[in-house]
């Protein structure tokens, strides 16, 4: 089925999954009756598919990249928190006193929801990071060990605790006050299956995974602090997967975090003997990895997200290929150009590589041997040093020296979302059409 059709039915289902809950839980209910309940089952049914969307389900994510439904799990927990409370007290004005029992476990939901998601938003993102009252906090949070970004991906493991707090909130007052055992049986199974695949998800495939080790084989130091990592099966059986797609990585050595960590693929999917990961050394987790020697196990979850589908329209001799790497940001871009050249595209392809500055150009083999095989490849290292910032003007003039027309290529963008934001204004006040630019973060 065509992509864009299933991600509209998918959002559909999203949005209409908690109306379509609520015609059978309060179909004896009077309209005025309804609203509270009524958000309380919005609320309740998107926490529960954010805990069904944080497990990673191949069905949704192949149709969304992982990085955007990432984002999208976040914004949404907000709003379903928000209406959560306000449920709360809508439920507390016109009938407080009546169910003041029946409540204790959703107030210790919305408790634990909140305070996980004031933290996670405080430690595990930039939002709203310029305001001073939230460079405050997180000065002040640093002061704990909690404020750790490995700590505080353990700790948002407890928001399925607050789902089953939820949960039993909701049972409690379907069936012992309401009485109504359809509605349980709905309500309850939507838990079940969230639960279902949260437990696969944090213990069910890590098992499965260990089952299948990998080795590293080699360890390639490249310049801007960026490691090269080789890795082989050890029962020869290499998983599919597309170009520029990656993988979460776990290392099985007492000296790293046990903790899975994502990283792209720059091998080619025609490598049947093993897979090739670039690791930069960007934070504590990261940093350890430049030491890392052959020889240790390892397991690899996945192929997500990456822009792969980008190479199905590479058949057309017309359609040109822009890449827009910023920093690390190459690392999916040199996977999809290794299987270009392995595919002989005859694409116009350039890669325009910003960076700060000469120290941080490396991969200068792997690209002179991409410039040697694909018939039509320029590269264009751009240093911020040197050059300024990537803007239109500059943007335009690469453009124009490589006979690239605006309207008649594909974009591929992966960086710091800054950069990205500024590359894609440039080109959407081109006249490039919004399906035409195609990106990923590296936010997971």
């Amino acid at each position: 089925m065509n992509r864009k059709l299933m991600r509209m039915l998918i959002v559909a289902a999203y949005i209409l999954l908690p109306v379509l809950i609520a015609a059978v839980a309060l179909r004896n209910r009077s309209f005025l009756s309804a609203g509270p309940p009524f958000l309380g089952i919005v609320a309740y049914s998107w926490l529960l598919t954010g805990v069904i969307i944080a497990s990673r389900p191949r069905f949704i994510e192949q149709y969304f990249s992982l990085d955007k439904l990432n984002r999208f799990h976040a914004i949404m927990a907000v709003v379903a928190l928000s209406i959560g409370v306000t449920h709360k007290l809508w439920v507390t004005i016109l009938w407080g006193w009546v169910y003041r029992y029946s409540t204790i476990f959703g107030d210790l939901a919305i408790i634990f929801f909140l305070t996980i998601a004031v933290l996670s938003a405080l430690i595990m993102t930039n939002w709203f990071g310029r305001k001073k009252i939230v460079k405050t906090a997180k000065t002040t949070l640093k002061k704990y060990p909690i404020a750790n970004y490995e700590k505080m991906k353990f700790i948002h493991n407890f928001n399925i605790v607050a789902a089953a707090f939820l949960a039993i909130h909701v049972l409690t007052m379907t069936i012992i006050v309401q009485g109504d055992y359809l509605a349980a049986a709905i309500l309850g199974g939507y838990f079940a299956l969230a639960f279902g695949l949260y437990i696969n998800h944090k213990f069910l495939k890590p098992a499965r995974l260990k089952k299948n080790l990998f080795t590293v084989t080699a360890t390639i130091p490249e310049k801007g602090n960026v490691l090269e990592v080789h890795l082989k099966p050890d029962n020869g059986e290499l998983f599919p997967y597309q170009a520029g797609q990656f993988v979460f990585l776990r290392l099985y050595d007492e000296q790293y975090s046990s903790e899975e960590h994502p990283f792209s693929l720059i091998s080619a999917p025609q490598d049947r003997e093993e897979v090739a990961l670039a690791i930069k050394d960007s934070g504590d987790y990261t940093h350890r990895f430049q030491t890392l020697q052959p020889g240790v196990k390892a397991s690899l979850e996945g192929p997500h997200g990456g822009m792969w589908h980008v190479q199905e329209g590479m058949h057309d001799k017309a359609v040109s290929m822009v890449m827009f790497a910023g920093g690390i940001g190459i690392t999916p871009m040199l996977g999809i150009l290794e299987n270009s050249a392995r595919l002989q595209f005859p694409n116009r392809t350039i890669l325009i590589w910003s960076l700060k500055n000469q120290d941080e150009f490396g991969f200068t083999d792997k690209l002179q041997s991409l410039k040697d095989r694909l018939p039509d490849f320029r590269l264009v290292p751009f240093f911020a040093n040197e050059s300024g910032f990537l803007d239109e003007g500059k943007i335009d003039k690469i453009l124009q020296d490589n006979e690239i027309r605006f309207e008649a290529a594909e974009y591929l963008l992966c960086g710091p979302p800054p950069f990205m934001n500024a590359v894609e204004a440039v080109l959407l006040k081109k006249g490039v059409p919004k399906d035409r630019i195609h990106y990923e973060t590296f936010g997971l």
